[in-house]
């Protein structure tokens, strides 16, 4: 049980014997426990760990005392004493049991029992005594209930802090429940922002609550990067950025700062943006070193260890052997920074800075040996170190690593159509850097056809990965809804737990054989053996029923199956549902080249390596849409209006030029990107270079650009047939965003151009939900699209009805056309926003209450052929606005839309109206076209000039773009 005493050693040191500063950056090993971190946070850098002589003379005379002592904060103290002489003498089971002993003492407060209960769950949890630990995390419960105010005003922490981040630690280590410990950790996160905003508190608890917020930062974001929430855990780390440069009240420290740009570093490795990343740690490192933090700090040892996992990512390690060096020096001489993750990790990491590749392997397969066991190949943890042994494979010239190695490490993450992978999980720091460095791999120069396919797998599980975590908890919200699927949900749930109890029980067992191995007689050895087979039997059982449940389920409920764990088709299955017109493209940039796949009908998959980085892609992006994102539309026919020529010949060259052989015949380019390329206006590319906008040739004369969030997106669009819808059209418009009713204006007194929710330039250090932009032209454009599709003016909801509660409320699952005329919001554009979703009105909280998030699209039950989002203009304010809009396309599309017509710049209204009405009325008078088809001819038409010179230029006719299913 050598495993076992470890980590209870570990976690009672962290207890006991460490005045921690901060949470340690941990991984698989416990962090700071309860009553340790608010105290902690205000102490002077970790030291080693001294142990002091302890005596049985010592600890006579401390019970002695406490024979005659009634006083409950001396008894307290000399209880407290003992159990660290105990601890620091390795007599661990007495130090535990004085534990049990402060907790069962009622002299002592009730505060202070609260805490020591839920020290005590964590080290009994590490002791695989779960029933002993949740006995523990009731109790501190219990005792935090009954304490007074005035005690919460002496303590070093408050209770409440302590249990809940106790039960954290408990579901993701004991129960390998990251789902649980996400939600336990924001409900900390939440009852401490709520404190330290409480103004009635005492200023010592609103400190105290200020420092649990910052020292919770980038234990937080790894959980929501572990959690495959990526977008929300870069948005919340930019938050709370944000809130330490203006909120003086919270008095960050420099360590503090240091902390929240760790915890950026952690988000933006999740974004496969180690540059970034690297110079965000760079920052933490600097910091610590302004705060005097020595190299064998525990925060400043996990700061380096997170620079040697950055520097992995990019393929750099090896210019980072001085940390290397630095973080062993600091490992040998801190026994908790040694112990934060398992000694061959660091090792791994040390060998790979000094380029002894083979020898790096090694180590971190032994960790990835002890991980698999007791938690299983959906444990983020064994993901993350799964990926930092590719990257040695990788990287290691002499290796000899195959594609068939490669498909080994890609295929769990992928999953198959019959056992989905646990899409909801993910490992941190070098996730992405593994699989792009596996697909730069795969499109060597002479690859089969096998590799390229494999390729074109992980291009696929990068976009979906891009907008996965906004799919969960509209899944939940989904399964909420539905009774049959919410009894299957929850019996995979049970099931999920009985894996997990039984891989643990199977693990335990086998360790326990290999200790009696040698030592014990033939019958004992038997009988261990016997358990064995049992534990491993009860396994299989499990998993084979957990595989089992989970293939009904996606046969069941499809939809449901797209939301939590996306099957990356094959080329073939993408192929058989391509119409002849029709191509699929997957475009990823990457940070030494980017990459193309095209799959023809049939299944032809084309793979391309392109010459170009994502620096550079990023630099032409910004450049073309630099002139629709200021929101100034030419007011002369033949004015360029800034648009960018070279920017738009220069994508179309870097891009499509390479594959435009293997798009010859397609009408309609079905495209999917992420990241930056998710936020390019495809369908205003030239094909070759142009000094003037009458020499453009544009490539939406030949073809049109249709987003897909994924290709698996598609194949379900085209797998679900719906019966059509009665009615024509519904649509939500010029919402009321500051809550007041409004008479409509006329259509000639509405501005020209739409503007942002919040404009980009916008101070928003006092975000105020009623200063949100309001959109009065879009009433007017909604009215036009109804009577264009012969439905009445009351179809048109506006004003203060036009609300987050109206849209749930209202069944919409027999209109052909929802139209949500109002602005699109992405995560982080506001502090406190998280989630992308529609603004509309306000109903009394503001972001809480009145924006449509996604969750709630995933619950709206459409059997729409169009969705319209008519201002969803959110450009190019963030890197990862364009995936905001994938998800939200994902998000419609999981509610039934076939396909989506979306602005990507703050539209000017007259042109708007025209090229919407004119869109609806070619696809109802022309029963043969496509959706596709009839944005491009309405689009192709203003560019000749059917609707007046002006609007030739690409700001009025460009603005639209379809998303979803473009056939009929």
């Amino acid at each position: 049980m050598t495993l076992t005493y470890t980590s209870v050693t570990l976690s009672i040191a962290l207890v006991l014997a460490l005045p921690l500063r901060v949470w340690p950056q941990s991984d698989d090993k416990p962090p700071a426990t309860a009553s340790e971190v608010a105290a902690a946070s205000q102490t002077a850098p970790s030291a080693p760990v001294q142990n002091p002589p302890w005596s049985d003379a010592r600890a006579h005379e401390i019970r002695e005392q406490l024979a005659t002592t009634k006083d409950g904060e001396q008894r307290y103290a000399l209880l407290i004493e003992l159990s660290r002489g105990y601890y620091r003498s390795g007599h661990v089971a007495e130090s535990l049991h004085v534990g049990d002993e402060i907790l069962s003492d009622s002299a002592i407060s009730k505060g202070r029992r609260s805490l020591k209960a839920s020290d005590l769950a964590i080290s009994y949890a590490l002791a695989n005594d779960y029933a002993r630990s949740q006995k523990m995390v009731d109790r501190a419960k219990e005792l935090a209930q009954e304490t007074p105010a005035s005690e919460l005003e002496t303590l070093p922490r408050e209770p409440a802090y302590a249990f809940l981040s106790t039960e954290a630690e408990i579901d993701r280590r004991h129960l390998n429940r990251h789902d649980l410990a996400l939600l336990k950790y924001r409900e900390h996160a939440d009852l401490a922002w709520s404190n330290f905003n409480n103004v009635s508190l005492s200023e010592r608890r609103r400190r105290a609550a200020a420092n649990e917020v910052l020292a919770s930062v980038s234990g937080l974001t790894r959980l929501m990067v572990q959690n495959n929430r990526r977008s929300e855990a870069l948005s919340y780390a930019n938050e709370m950025q944000w809130y330490v440069d203006h909120r003086p009240d919270l008095h960050p420290t420099l360590t503090q700062r240091a902390d929240v740009n760790f915890a950026r570093a952690i988000a933006l490795c999740s974004f496969d943006d180690y540059d970034a990343a690297l110079d965000a740690i760079n920052t933490t490192i600097a910091e610590y070193q302004r705060a005097g933090l020595v190299e064998h700090d525990t925060s400043y040892g996990g700061a380096l260890r997170m620079r040697l996992l950055v520097a992995l990512g990019m393929g750099r390690i090896q210019q980072f052997a001085a940390d290397a060096e630095a973080l062993d020096r600091g490992r040998a001489t801190n026994p908790v920074l040694a112990g934060i993750v398992m000694p061959e990790e660091y090792d791994s990491m040390s060998l790979a800075a000094h380029g002894q590749w083979a020898s790096a392997n090694e180590r971190i397969s032994i960790v990835m040996a002890k991980t698999l066991r007791y938690q299983g190949a959906e444990s983020p943890f064994y993901k993350y170190q799964a990926a930092m042994q590719m990257l040695y494979r990788l990287d290691d010239p002499a290796g000899q690593i195959s594609d068939a190695d490669i498909e080994r490490y890609v295929m769990p993450l992928t999953g198959t159509n019959d056992d989905w992978s646990d899409a909801s999980t993910r490992g941190s720091y070098d996730e992405d850097g593994a699989l792009v460095a596996s697909m730069d791999r795969l499109m060597r120069p002479g690859a089969p056809e096998s590799a390229r396919a494999l390729a074109f797998r992980i291009a696929e599980l990068l976009h979906v990965n891009a907008t996965q975590g906004a799919m969960i908890d509209g899944a939940a919200r989904l399964a909420a809804g539905d009774p049959a699927l919410r009894a299957l949900i929850e019996k995979e749930q049970a099931l999920r737990y009985e894996q997990n109890t039984g891989r643990m029980m199977f693990a335990r067992a086998t360790d326990n054989l290999a200790n009696l191995t040698g030592r014990a007689d033939t019958a004992v050895l038997n009988r261990q053996s016997s358990i064995v087979e049992d534990r491993e039997k009860a396994l299989k059982e499990a998993s084979e029923k957990l595989r089992s449940l989970r293939h009904d389920i996606a046969q069941r409920f499809p939809i449901y199956r797209e939301l939590v764990a996306p099957a990356i088709p094959s080329p073939e299955k993408i192929g058989a549902i391509l119409k002849p017109d029709e191509v699929y493209v997957n475009l990823y940039a990457g940070r030494n080249a980017s990459y193309a796949f095209v799959v023809q009908p049939g299944g032809a998959l084309r793979a391309v390596r392109l010459d170009v980085t994502r620096e550079q892609l990023k630099k032409m992006a910004v450049a073309l849409r630099a002139s629709f994102d200021a929101g100034t539309p030419p007011s002369r026919a033949g004015d360029a209006g800034g648009f960018d020529l070279a920017a738009a010949s220069g994508l179309y060259a870097a891009l499509i030029a390479p594959i435009q052989t293997s798009l010859q015949g397609a009408t309609t380019v079905y495209l999917s990107t992420s990241g930056l390329l998710a936020a390019v206006p495809f369908n205003v590319l030239v094909t070759r270079p142009a000094k003037t906008l009458a020499e453009a040739n544009w490539w939406i004369t030949a073809a049109t650009p249709v987003q897909m969030p994924s290709a698996s997106a598609l194949v379900l669009a085209r797998s679900e047939h719906a019966g059509t819808a009665g009615n024509s059209f519904i649509a939500f418009a010029d919402p009321a965003f500051d809550g007041r009713k409004t008479l409509p204006i006329s259509d000639t007194a509405a501005p020209e151009v739409r503007a942002r929710a919040i404009p980009a330039n916008a101070d928003v250090t006092d975000f105020d939900y009623h200063r949100v932009a309001p959109l009065p032209e879009t009433l007017d454009e909604a009215r036009a699209i109804a009577a264009a599709l012969g439905a009445s003016p009351q179809s048109v909801i506006w004003g203060i009805q036009a609300s987050r509660s109206q849209v749930l409320k209202e069944n919409m699952s027999d209109d052909k056309v929802v139209v949500f005329a109002t602005h699109g919001v992405i995560a982080g554009q506001v502090p406190g926003l998280r989630k992308a979703g529609l603004a509309l009105a306000y109903e009394g909280s503001g972001l809480a209450d009145s924006i449509l998030t996604i969750d709630d699209i995933v619950t709206l039950r459409l059997n729409a052929d169009w969705v319209v989002l008519s201002a969803c203009n959110t450009g190019f304010a963030t890197g990862d606005a364009g995936d905001s809009v994938s998800a939200l396309s994902r998000g419609f599309f999981g509610a039934g839309a076939r396909s989506l017509l979306v602005t990507q710049w703050a539209v000017e209204s007259q042109s708007a109206k025209q090229l919407t009405v004119g869109l609806f009325q070619a696809y109802t008078q022309a029963p043969a076209l496509s959706k596709a088809g009839s944005l491009a001819q309405v689009q192709r038409d203003m560019l000749n000039g059917k609707y007046g010179a002006l609007y030739r230029h690409p700001y009025f006719w460009g603005a639209y773009t379809l998303a979803g299913n473009a056939a009929r």
